[in-house]
């Protein structure tokens, strides 16, 4: 995905004066594509993250696995949610992380199929399995396999990122179509914005 940033950002500064002034404010993190090994980890770490800020979510899952031998998908689906609980995890994430393992072991999820697959077709992949819902799989496209074009709806800091640079009453759906097909990099843009922005009081 590195390989797109140069392409990316001459479309998106050329979609508008929000984003052209966006893209002279900040340099996205750069963003690489892992290797089909790395996607249970990605999607372990994407659970994780869920509702929690960033360090929130580094220090647990560093917890986790500074406390498990071994953190392949056949070792984390033979834990006890109460080993998950130790390390600082609810017990229903608990439950999402070992669901994801016992797929990769059964064969439901293939790192290769998954590979193979269109971004439609790895994300009712994912939803299939409880505790995945459509953010879950938008993160993992985004980060995991690093798809150019991927935008999650659904996210809070790039809803309030929309509203609060091109205002209220704007039509986030078309605002994003002249994004394509760089939006997931337009929403590390936003997420940049988003971090720089106090929150209100």
């Amino acid at each position: 995905m590195g390989a797109h940033l140069e392409e990316a950002k001459i479309h998106l500064a050329a979609s508008g004066e929000v984003m052209a002034r966006l893209i002279k404010q900040f340099e996205p993190p750069r963003i690489d594509p892992k290797p089909p090994s790395a996607y249970f980890d990605t999607l372990v770490s994407t659970i994780i993250s869920q509702q929690l800020s960033v360090k929130a979510a580094d220090t647990i899952e560093a917890r986790l696995r500074g406390g498990v031998n071994d953190f392949s998908p056949a070792n984390v689906a033979a834990l006890p949610v109460s080993e998950f609980r130790l390390h600082g995890i609810s017990g229903s994430k608990a439950n999402y992380i070992i669901g994801i393992a016992e797929a990769f072991v059964d064969g439901r999820l293939d790192p290769l199929e998954l590979e193979a697959m269109d971004d439609k077709q790895i994300t009712a992949a994912l939803t299939a399995l409880k505790g995945v819902g459509p953010w879950t799989a938008e993160m993992f496209l985004m980060f995991g396999m690093g798809h150019p074009d991927v935008w999650s709806p659904g996210d809070l800091g790039l809803r309030n990122a929309v509203r609060s640079l091109f205002g209220e009453d704007i039509d986030v759906l078309a605002t994003t179509e002249t994004w394509r097909p760089y939006r997931t990099y337009a929403a590390l843009y936003l997420w940049k914005y988003s971090d720089s922005t106090p929150a209100p009081r």
